[in-house]
């Protein structure tokens, strides 16, 4: 074994042996306790996977090696994420098919993690493109459909009348900042109702709500879920339309206001806004309606500036008889609540800023703790959530949560209104009208009707075609493809395939449970390995996932489990999302700064386990970070130290060596020192602090730096220690130490058992014990485990410092107290 390190050799030398043997495996029904670790699958989308992809997977990695060693039988799976926009882009760009640019790039990407030494199960690799993987994606979509859980809806879209419905990621504003165009060609876009497949997951919202507590996610994840998921207490308003048929419906949370409502804002977009307006505002309306259509729901929702129309319309508040002005506002959405809200100016200060630009009544009906009961007008004046009911007739004196149900017991008797619970929680868009994604698999017939392709027929393949692009005038690719779409059905009569294609969440929404079986070509996975393996106990994933793609595979998975085909409510036990490793320049890394770091570069210069340990040190797991090349390197020094530090291993030296022969007191500090740091470092990883475990081997190896020689029983559990982190210059060390010849997996130190420590050996061979003299402080001594109070005493009587203080004094007392303090009482 060569005395320089050199990881190139190492490295190369390992990762074939491991991957050859599958050393990772993990084994089914395994009498073992299990353990799935799951880190989310990446988008082969690029020609690789720069060092913030990287962080993601490596700490989770590391966790997922701690684990086999303490026992359990662990699954580390991975796999490709290969449908929707990310790949198609990509091909386009390279002007190759999608089909191409996902063959190279999965090469490319399971490369990397094998560069990186991860320790995969490689057995369970899966691609959601791959025919025999979409083939139960597109089964899976039937059973939703057959249970009422799919259907067509009008939506709204980006359109392109060059390049049809485009993906949010591919508008941008247009140069001169008014209305948006295409990334791809600049063309111009708007906002366009659109049939489009549409999953109905808010009919489980109450589940996805309540199942929250079956799990324990991380804080910021189960928040974040509550908070998308957005589920309100109050309403259904009914307002008739003046000198009209029409009533509008408006959900609040807070009907007790409505003494003070003053006008109505409708959602552009809202079915009755046409209907309602005047001749006169017609005109202007329309206007308003068409700038709303250049502006996501995202810019709406955030807009500061509140704009507005007047449709020419009133309705009736049935509390004050008064009539109230209709307007719409693009501030106001139409998929959130009715798409229409009551404007109660004195006591929401949205309402209150529209107020104000639109010169409209503000009246107070909410005293708050301040006891203001001037006129309403500062902003700061708006009373929200506290105080007493005023200017409210019968309400009149009601604190407000009083009131709340007072005023709903009101309007239900009147038949105002009626009690409802709505949600934030939108039914999901599902259909694309791209090329690359998985076929829907739906016949249309002849006569209007829609069936589900038989299971015996799927999958539906995705036709292979060079030109995958809408044409010029937006039709979809699929729908173009005549050749692929016209079939004859079962009867002889002509159908139609549906042309629409899968989202890229589709075959996400379920990889991990095919991980479980990937092979299983007779089901999407064996019932009894579902029990075995599920839920998963470990979910790591992006922060940008936590909402909607977390949500959308727990409802994707509640509908199979509702079927008999999944053993347990919850998809995953626990999650957790993690942060952004950021450029050197402290912006998120991108082609167009150039500021992406290439782990290749880190591998060639430094190595894997340099590159593992810098990422795994750099911080938290969930914290946002810059790229430091010199943190890199000084891992790198640290790897290189710790192989280097083989020639101090005892079993270097002859028996007899003077280096052995007058150090057995080091050599008992140095086994005191492992044992602590194996205590520190096994409780730091059971809790996921992979960044204070390098700081705890730091510590260590900077210990090893001053010794003479380090005891080989040391150097084989220290070895262990590293695995987790740096597990190719571990196994080199371990396959040297132990002498082994040739290569057999069951020694692998992978394999091995987690080091363990003792109790006996954490106590401190001595500790400063604090001298007082009359209860002052005065000076501290070092008192050994083997001190008796007697030879303490005698300690301190020597200290020259406690001599000075003395000066000639009497002694009547000297009080100890073992492992805490001395005091002279003179």
């Amino acid at each position: 074994m060569s005395n320089q390190y050199d990881f190139k050799k190492i490295e190369n030398n390992w990762k074939d042996k491991w991957y050859k043997d599958n050393i990772y495996e993990a084994v089914d029904f395994s009498k073992k306790p299990k353990k799935y670790i799951l880190a989310e699958l990446p988008y082969p989308s690029g020609k690789f996977l720069h060092v913030g992809h990287m962080m993601r997977y490596t700490v989770p990695e590391i966790y997922s090696r701690f684990l086999r060693m303490n026992g359990y039988n662990v699954m580390f799976p991975m796999g490709w994420d290969c449908f929707g926009l990310p790949a198609e882009t990509f091909a386009i760009k390279e002007k190759i098919t999608p089909q191409e640019a996902i063959a190279q790039a999965t090469v490319d990407y399971k490369k990397a993690m094998q560069n990186m030494g991860y320790a995969i199960d490689w057995s369970r690799e899966i691609n959601t493109s791959d025919p025999l993987y979409y083939k139960w994606t597109q089964w899976m979509f039937i059973k939703l459909w057959k249970k009422g859980l799919a259907e067509i809806k009008e939506m709204p879209v980006w359109w392109c009348k060059e390049l049809g419905v485009l993906a949010d990621e591919e508008v941008l504003p247009s140069k001169n900042g008014k209305g948006k165009i295409s990334e791809r060609g600049g063309y111009s876009v708007e906002r366009k109702m659109h049939k489009q497949w549409v999953l109905k997951i808010t009919d489980y919202a109450e589940r996805l709500l309540k199942d929250l507590e079956l799990v324990d996610y991380n804080d910021s994840v189960k928040q974040g879920q509550i908070n998308w998921i957005g589920r309100k207490e109050g309403i259904n308003i009914d307002y008739q339309v003046d000198e009209a048929e029409e009533k509008i419906t408006v959900f609040t949370t807070r009907p007790d206001t409505n003494f003070g409502a003053t006008f109505i804002v409708l959602a552009p977009e809202h079915p009755l806004v046409l209907k309602i307006t005047t001749p006169e505002k017609l005109p202007e309306v329309q206007k308003y309606i068409e700038e709303t259509r250049s502006k996501s729901d995202m810019e709406r929702a955030n807009i500061k500036d509140k704009t507005g129309e007047f449709t020419g319309r009133y309705v009736i508040n049935m509390l004050t008889k008064e009539k109230m002005p209709i307007y719409i506002g693009d501030f106001v959405l139409l998929h959130f609540g009715t798409g229409a809200l009551v404007g109660v100016p004195g006591h929401d200060k949205r309402d209150f800023e529209f107020a104000l630009e639109f010169n409209l009544p503000i009246k107070r009906v909410v005293v708050g703790t301040d006891g203001d009961n001037s006129d309403i007008t500062k902003i700061d004046q708006v009373q929200e959530n506290e105080g007493v009911m005023v200017n409210s007739g019968f309400l009149d004196g009601l604190d407000i949560e009083d009131a709340i149900e007072k005023i709903k017991d009101y309007l239900e008797e009147k038949g105002y209104g009626r009690r409802a619970v709505t949600f934030r929680l939108r039914d999901q868009i599902f259909s694309r009208q791209r090329y690359w994604g998985e076929p829907i698999p739906l016949i249309y017939k002849q006569d209007g009707n829609i069936e589900a392709v038989k299971d015996s027929e799927l999958p539906v393949i995705l036709p292979a075609m060079k030109d995958f692009l809408a044409s010029s005038d937006g039709t979809n690719p699929l729908e173009r493809n005549k050749e692929w779409n016209k079939i004859t059905y079962e009867d002889g009569i002509p159908a139609k395939r549906e042309t629409q294609t899968m989202p890229t969440w589709a075959g996400s929404n379920w990889y991990f449970i095919r991980y479980i079986d990937a092979n299983n070509n007779e089901s999407f996975a064996d019932l009894d390995k579902m029990k075995y393996w599920l839920p998963v106990d470990k979910y790591f994933g992006d922060a940008g996932h936590t909402t909607a793609h977390l949500l959308y595979s727990r409802f994707w998975y509640k509908v199979l489990f509702d079927e008999g085909y999944l053993p347990y409510p919850e998809p995953y036990q626990w999650r957790m999302s993690g942060g952004m490793l950021l450029g050197p320049d402290g912006h998120k890394m991108s082609k167009s700064r150039g500021n992406v770091v290439d782990p290749k570069d880190c591998l060639e210069n430094y190595g894997a386990d340099a590159t593992r340990t810098y990422l795994s040190f750099i911080g938290p797991y969930e914290d946002t970070y810059p790229w430091n090349e010199n943190g890199l390197i000084a891992c790198f020094r640290l790897v290189k130290n710790i192989y280097e530090m083989k020639e101090k291993v005892e079993d270097r030296f002859e028996e007899n060596s003077p280096k052995i022969q007058n150090n057995f007191a080091e050599s008992d500090k140095t086994t005191i020192m492992l044992h602590k740091l194996i205590k520190n470092l096994t409780t730091m990883m059971e809790a996921m602090k992979v960044n204070t475990s390098v700081s705890e081997i730091m510590i260590f190896v900077n210990y090893l730096k001053k010794v003479d020689f380090i005891p080989t029983q040391v150097w084989k559990e220290f070895i262990k220690c590293i695995a987790p982190i740096m597990p190719f210059v571990a196994e080199e060390l371990w396959q040297d130490v132990n002498g082994y010849k040739g290569w057999d997996k069951d020694n692998s130190v992978h394999l091995q058992e987690w080091p363990k420590y003792k109790e006996s050996l954490l106590e401190e061979d001595s500790i400063a014990l604090a001298v007082q003299i009359n209860g002052k402080v005065r000076g501290q001594i070092d008192v050994t485990k083997n001190d008796t109070e007697k030879s303490v005493k005698e300690k301190v009587l020597k200290l020259e410092k406690i001599q000075k203080y003395l000066d000639g004094k009497e002694i009547k007392k000297v009080v100890y107290v073992p492992k805490r303090i001395v005091n002279l009482v003179v």
